[in-house]
């Protein structure tokens, strides 16, 4: 239900109590501080929402500011590079309005994400007093100010910079909570007891008594954004909580001097368990690169994002995500520095800000569809039996969907124009044909390979072997 300044609905919430006062005034209700000193709580419907708890250490209770859940801390997760669902917000409202539109300005702002009166083009009509939550108590407006505009279009363009959007968990980062270890991580060295290992760039994370987390960077990544940071204005846009984004922001960025306060927590995204460009402001999708390892979360901009290989640094990540493979942690080792996927993905990100900006381009997707159409133009590929239906319709399939978008030409039967024969079973006739005739012969991880690294890789290192009985 809302309130509206000067309304009379009868069964909305008044105050007192008031929820918080800007410049000596309640933002919700404009009465004077000196009417009532502060407010216990905010009410949500015809509920109390306590701040801070019940002043006995219960944690359980309802609370403003808990925001110790990281990305991916939901129960369900699916298998690959589909979707993870998140909660929602802190209060488990997964349908609280987000901004724009704006519900109210207080001293110029609104108090829900901090966009100023004048850019938003006027003031609301009223306040959703149900979906209050700690975004929208003061004094955490400054907190509450996440969600900045990028620079407008024409000084990106004299500075020669595109929009660049960076997720976190699994990208940049890997995150794991001491209770999760695995055996072998602690025989290896990784304990409740483990500290900061500068050297490893692992760091310590406690939210309480009960939240207490290992945060490993991922190789390069101060390199990478050392250097993506002369072609790109960056972003951050996260699925985790909001506490947890800023705490490894601080980890990534101590000085501020690459995202400058940009980012985009679940509190601030429009959509439960997905993301879009709508919750960052006058963000033209024409000049917006995504990186994110995860391509169900972002379905209405495909054409911009380039999709990463997750960082399973943690045994915790790799069960999550249903791969039956030890990380690299109980391995004892880490991906290479000089060649990882960091490096690899900013030797993309290089081609694609020369090519929009040396060929005067207009759109950024079609530089990246360009880019990604190189990798295999050279290529003919046939399919043997990845899918029970795939020799009747192989152009139904997900991993030629993917083989097209990387330029190779796809076709049905063999003939001599075909240089690879991809495969599961090396008993097939497509997979014996192509022993005979010199083709090569690989499995689907290539396909995945190449789409990863952005450039056609050694077709030795994918052999079709006879599948375990």
């Amino acid at each position: 239900m809302k309130q509206k300044q000067g309304g009379n609905d009868d069964d909305a919430p008044r105050c007192p109590p008031h929820p918080g006062f800007v410049g000596g005034l309640c933002f919700l209700c404009g009465e004077k501080e000196e009417t009532e000193r502060g407010a216990p709580g905010v009410a949500v419907g015809h509920e109390t929402m306590k701040q801070g708890g019940d002043g006995d250490g219960n944690d359980d209770e309802a609370r403003c500011v808990k925001e110790e859940d990281t990305e991916g801390g939901s129960p369900g997760a699916a298998v690959g590079h589909g979707m993870m669902k998140e909660e929602g917000d802190d209060h488990g409202n997964d349908d609280a309005p987000r901004c724009p539109p704006h519900p109210e300005f207080v001293l110029g702002l609104c108090y829900r994400c901090g966009a100023t009166e004048e850019d938003a083009g006027g003031s609301a009509s009223g306040i959703t007093v149900a979906n209050i939550d700690e975004a929208q108590v003061l004094p955490a407006l400054a907190a509450a100010t996440s969600i900045a505009s990028p620079s407008d279009m024409a000084t990106l363009k004299r500075e020669r910079k595109l929009i660049l959007v960076l997720d976190l968990d699994h990208t940049l980062l890997n995150s794991t909570r001491l209770q999760d270890l695995s055996a072998q991580e602690q025989r290896n060295g990784f304990t409740p007891y483990t500290g900061d290992e500068l050297h490893m760039e692992l760091f310590r994370l406690e939210y309480s008594d009960n939240v207490r987390m290992l945060v490993k960077l991922r190789p390069f990544v101060r390199g990478f954004l050392e250097q993506a940071s002369s072609m790109f204005e960056m972003h951050v846009y996260t699925l985790g909580r909001q506490g947890y984004a800023k705490s490894v922001i601080d980890l990534l960025d101590p000085d501020g001097v690459y995202f400058g306060g940009r980012f985009v927590s679940r509190k601030e995204s429009t959509q439960r368990d997905m993301k879009s460009l709508d919750v960052i402001p006058d963000a033209d999708p024409a000049a917006v690169v995504i990186l994110d390892d995860t391509d169900g979360a972002w379905p209405g901009h495909q054409d911009n994002l380039i999709l990463m290989d997750r960082y399973h640094y943690f045994a915790s990540t790799c069960r999550k995500f249903g791969y039956d493979i030890p990380s690299l942690a109980e391995q004892g080792r880490d991906e290479r520095e000089q060649d990882c996927s960091l490096a690899v993905v900013l030797g993309v990100l290089e081609r694609i800000h020369k090519a929009f900006f040396d060929g005067d381009r207009a759109d950024v997707r079609d530089v990246i569809r360009e880019v990604r159409r190189q990798v295999l133009s050279e290529c003919t590929v046939v399919f043997s039996y990845l899918e029970e239906y795939m020799e009747d319709f192989p152009e139904d399939t997900l991993m030629r969907t993917l083989a097209e978008r990387l330029g190779a030409a796809c076709q049905k039967d063999v003939d001599e124009t075909v240089t690879h024969v991809v495969a599961e079973d090396p008993g097939t006739q497509k997979a014996q044909w192509a022993r005979e005739h010199g083709k090569f012969l690989v499995n689907p991880e290539w396909i995945k390979a190449v789409s990863f690294r952005w450039r056609r890789v050694d077709e030795r290192g994918f052999p079709v072997t006879a599948r375990e009985s």
